[in-house]
């Protein structure tokens, strides 16, 4: 009867060993499948482009003062 009783627990550990095995292995693939996206989702530079423009940046450029070199 004891020997019944051992197997049982042994069956019981091996099966919680192999579950917590899979889902580390199948964590770890999906680990690995998704971290090129992430990196290329968190990129700053493929961030898409603003195309409206700050009308009020050009008034300002266009009406600068210019200096010259009194010596030329």
């Amino acid at each position: 009867m004891n020997k019944l009783r051992y197997s049982s627990y042994f069956l019981l550990i091996s099966v919680f060993t192999f579950i917590a095995i899979f889902f580390f292995v199948v964590q770890n693939s999906y680990n690995n499948l998704m971290k090129p996206i992430n990196a290329v989702s968190q990129n700053p530079i493929l961030k898409p482009i603003n195309p409206k423009m700050d009308i009020g940046i050009l008034d300002k450029i266009n009406n600068r003062l210019f200096y010259t070199d009194p010596a030329q």
